[in-house]
């Protein structure tokens, strides 16, 4: 027990190796992995392109199907896709593009390219780009920037509008937050099933595995999800919900 313990004092977590060019420090695993899942996504795409037919269709289309359905069907309900038609190949981007930076975990390679969700800096830009996005849009459903503070005041106490902008504002930490944390868990996890002997550590360290592919499924829709409400709150016309 004691050798374990001290073997578990030598995993180093949240430690990257890193790039330093023109004085920036930059995590290669982060990047080297965000280029992967990236140039699967598009590749994927480019393969459905390319075998898309109206007859049997394969099982990459199908899955891009029933994501489009799905997520298009949630845009529906929360705003109307004809309010916001980006938002529907947004969605199916960040859900494609999450889930396959998620599933990086199941490579035997985690030492060396963990999940790039699993690191802040990535997570942080994408839920800011989100929030920059959804007040741009907002801000051209509402008649500018100016439009967009009224609306995010509107229908509240005036009093407690200052807690409303900053829910604006703590939304983009919860949105990435979440993502990064269950993520970076499961990277702990698995740090910490190396310390098992090797002759077992292939059971706990495959059904980890296959647990994370289920989160990491359901934290690739969580984030595509809230983007989809986060862009109906931003857009809604109040003044017509009431």
């Amino acid at each position: 027990m004691a050798e374990l313990v001290l073997a578990a004092d030598t995993i180093e977590v949240g430690v990257h190796p890193e790039w330093h060019i023109f004085g920036m420090t930059l995590n290669a695993d982060t990047i080297l992995g965000t280029i992967v899942a990236a140039a699967v996504v598009v590749g994927l795409g480019l393969f459905v392109r390319a075998k898309v037919t109206s007859g049997v269709p394969s099982g990459v289309q199908l899955f891009y199907e029933g994501v489009t359905k799905f997520l298009r069907d949630q845009v529906e309900t929360s705003i109307g896709v004809r309010v916001a038609p980006f938002l529907v190949p947004l969605s199916i981007a960040l859900f494609i593009f999450i889930l396959v930076c998620n599933w990086i975990v199941i490579l035997p390679l985690h030492h060396f390219l963990p999940p790039p969700t699993a690191d802040v800096n990535l997570c942080y830009p994408l839920a800011i780009m989100v929030f920059v996005w959804r007040q741009i849009a907002g801000g051209r459903r509402h008649g500018g920037v100016g439009g967009q503070f009224v609306h995010i005041a509107k229908g509240h106490n005036p009093r407690l509008a200052p807690m409303w902008f900053l829910e604006e504002i703590t939304g983009v930490v919860s949105h990435s937050l979440r993502l990064f944390g269950n993520i970076f868990a499961g990277g702990v996890m698995l740090s910490l099933f190396t310390l098992i002997p090797a002759y077992i550590m292939w059971l706990p360290t495959a059904g980890w595995k296959l647990f994370d592919l289920f989160i990491g499924l359901v934290q690739a829709f969580i984030f595509a999800f809230l983007t989809i409400i986060y862009f109906s709150q931003a857009m809604e016309n109040r003044d017509e919900a009431h």
